[in-house]
């Protein structure tokens, strides 16, 4: 019986592979033309009916029931208000796992969905019109994530972790790297793969390149939910 990949190992290389594509990222045009994304549009208030008392006097109060997510609510857009990020999000499919398409943010072909109270792990190209401009996030700057019934899910980022190491010997080195990327790491050949591992709780993982390839380091955004 052939026995698969461990996730251990499966995962370094998945990453890897996106790397090598960042190669080819920091060749495209920045200004190539896209059809203009509307905001993420706040809730609106919702009415909210007060419950008529019961013969004795009590206010009954339903008792809520767990209701399973449906595997088609998934998220379509993401927005980072505080520096104009505003992009399409899509779901890797079979053929894109190693090279995510650059019409989109694109959640791992492994990773869950947001919503699901585990890690979403969404990556995409550094270009202007993805997630480039998370290289301006600040602790506190609010992202939200605009599911496919419109339902708004809204993050918080708690952390920054810039200059998170995977080399690929296959591209060119970074020229003066930071000493951060410049040694091997006890922990393996990918060290930036722990964060696309899942957790138990709910996170958002948003993931970059600083540069032309993986060498220039990435770039990894961590941010909690606000529901």
């Amino acid at each position: 019986m052939k026995r698969s990949a461990a996730p251990g190992i499966v995962l370094p290389l998945f990453l890897a592979v996106i790397g090598v594509s960042l190669i080819l990222a920091g060749q495209l045009p920045v200004d190539k033309p896209s059809a203009s994304l509307p905001g993420i549009p706040e809730p609106s208030e919702v009415a909210l009916t007060t419950p008529t008392a019961g013969p004795s006097g009590f206010t009954p109060v339903p008792t809520p029931t767990g209701t399973p997510i449906p595997d088609d609510w998934v998220a379509v857009q993401l927005e980072v208000p505080s520096v104009a990020l505003n992009v399409i999000v899509k779901k890797a499919q079979p053929g894109q796992c190693g090279f995510p398409p650059d019409d989109a943010a694109y959640v791992l072909c492994q990773s869950s969905e947001p919503g699901r109270g585990m890690n979403s792990y969404i990556v995409a190209h550094a270009l202007q019109l993805l997630l480039k401009r998370l290289w301006n996030v600040v602790l506190g700057a609010e992202v939200k994530i605009r599911m496919s019934d419109g339902v708004v899910l809204h993050y918080v980022v708690t952390e920054i972790h810039p200059n998170e190491s995977c080399p690929d010997d296959r591209a060119r080195a970074m020229p003066n790297p930071p000493l951060a990327l410049q040694y091997p790491s006890l922990s393996g050949p990918c060290p930036g793969a722990r964060w696309a591992q899942p957790t138990p709780y709910e996170r958002l993982t948003l993931q970059t390149s600083q540069g032309f390839n993986r060498n220039w380091g990435e770039l990894i955004i961590i941010a909690e939910p606000l529901f």
